[in-house]
């Protein structure tokens, strides 16, 4: 049989010409893609003198915070007022000295205007004639408006690189990222330190969103829709209230409620699908001690409804119905257990419970003890918390401080003296003279065993007196005050 050299050839064209159409199709299909996304160049230029540089540096710290300087990134939100955003963990609750560098290489300092006390993100204050050219706000836009796989643009101080792009999409519209119960976008930005408090535009040129956190190949941000709940209060004036019943939230997916904590199966249907994911309700993680939950609600309890609304997985409803509930009740349709429970609870305002006073005494600062600290430790006894030890300072030995020089130090007893706020501390450490031998009653949260602790020392007042400082919200400062000026300021 002769080999048929035509037919050969025939197929292999044939063969040739299929494989061109999948790679022509395969490079259409490139160049579409590529076509379709969207083209930020314009609107980069436009953006950029919206966005400033945040520098800071601490050398008093509250809580947890950390001494030293540190970089990030803001956005202008109101012009006229000089309102700049960032995060919370970037603001601090700490007296620091802000510098804000803009687009042109020109600066000017700044104060911290407001911080929230649950979500991640603050307000500085600068004023606006300093600035060398005219300050322009970002256009607030929506997070509810967006949807799985749209673009988005943030331009941040990443990696202490100034002005730095980068470009992502939306991988999840509703993820719990937050210390307690924030609501936040999961997006696939890929960022390092620096970056914090970087603005979120979407195609639209509005800004949906604030960056909080993240890795190399996640990004998480907290909604506009939080910062635009505190920012309208400040321009009409009004107090900002943060509602606190003491839980701490976490998500979890309805088949595990169903399935674990006998959520009733016919709960599936009225929770109803979810736009962001798996279909998921609101679980109490842990509760803070002292405050007005604590013996009303439970870990495990699953938050159903909020005053007599569907809450499903709306971690941001259920903290601004908190919100508007300050000073009321607020009744929570719970399931424990597979029981359903109706529970009345009062609501308190967290913003009266943040640090306005402290004392510097011996080489360290002392406050009160926050509902973040009790959360953190979960502490429910009273005293002064020990935030800062300077090295070898009278009270650097009383506890074990970590690199930094913080300490996790409750203190409890004075001298035999009960502290149950700084107003004690204070009578206490007005009795104590240069050199007297001194014993103290602490608790030690850096140690396993944190029971009370005797510690003997003595205290040296030659370069650390007795210094009390009260927060001046007219003029955005702290000022030292004398030590006995504080009987009618709120402890906490």
């Amino acid at each position: 049989m002769l080999f048929d050299t035509t037919l050969f050839q025939a197929e292999r064209t044939k063969k040739i010409s299929i494989w061109c159409i999948a790679i022509l199709l395969f490079l259409h299909g490139i160049a579409l893609r590529i076509h379709a996304a969207h083209n930020w160049t314009d609107q980069i230029a436009a953006f950029k003198p919206m966005v400033v540089n945040v520098e800071t540096s601490s050398e008093v710290v509250f809580e947890t915070e950390a001494k030293g300087t540190s970089f990030a990134t803001g956005f202008i939100v109101d012009a006229e007022r000089g309102i700049i955003a960032t995060n919370r963990h970037v603001t601090g609750s700490s007296p620091s000295y802000v510098k804000i560098n803009f687009y042109d290489g020109s600066f000017t300092e700044a104060k911290v205007f407001y911080y929230d006390p649950t979500h991640d993100f603050g307000f500085y204050q600068i004023d606006p004639g300093e600035a060398e050219f005219s300050l322009e706000a970002v256009q607030l836009g929506a997070w509810r408006n967006l949807v799985l796989g749209d673009e988005l643009l943030l331009i941040g101080n990443n990696d202490k690189e100034e002005y730095s792009i980068k470009e992502g999409k939306v991988a999840n519209l509703n993820v719990n990222k937050g210390n307690r119960h924030s609501s936040y976008i999961h997006t696939t930005f890929d960022r390092t330190g620096g970056s914090s408090g970087s603005p979120v535009w979407n195609t639209e040129g509005e800004v949906i969103a604030i960056h909080a956190r993240g890795s190399d190949t996640s990004s998480f941000e907290l909604p506009i829709e939080y910062l635009i709940d505190a920012l309208t209060r400040i321009q009409d004036d009004s107090p900002i209230h943060r509602g606190e019943i003491g839980v701490d939230l976490e998500l979890i997916s309805i088949g595990e409620a169903i399935k674990h904590f006998r959520l009733p199966e016919s709960s599936r249907v009225e929770i109803g699908p979810s736009e962001s994911g798996t279909p998921k309700v609101i679980q109490i993680e842990s509760i803070i001690p002292r405050t007005t939950g604590e013996d009303l609600l439970r870990a495990s309890d699953i938050i159903y409804r909020i005053n007599d609304n569907l809450i499903r997985d709306d971690l941001y409803t259920f903290d601004a119905m908190l919100n508007d509930s300050v000073g009321a009740d607020v009744v929570l349709e719970i399931y424990r257990n597979g029981e359903q429970m109706t529970v009345r609870i009062p609501v308190e305002d967290l913003e009266l419970k943040k640090v306005r006073r402290f004392v510097r005494f011996a080489g360290s600062i002392f406050h009160d003890v926050t509902p973040d600290l009790r959360r953190m430790l979960y502490f429910k006894a009273e005293g002064v918390y020990l935030t800062h030890a300077d090295a070898g300072s009278s009270f650097s030995r009383v506890g074990i401080r970590e690199r930094s020089g913080n300490s996790k130090v409750v203190i409890q007893e004075i001298n035999g003296r009960a502290i149950h706020d700084l107003n004690d501390f204070i009578a206490s450490c007005e009795e104590i003279s240069d050199g007297q031998h001194t014993y103290v009653v602490i608790r030690d949260f850096n140690r396993f065993d944190s029971s009370p602790t005797p510690k003997s020392l003595t205290v040296n007042l030659k370069f650390g007196p007795l210094q009390v400082f009260e927060w001046n919200e007219s003029e955005l400062d702290w000022k030292q005050s004398d030590a006995g000026d504080g009987e009618e300021i709120q402890t906490h």
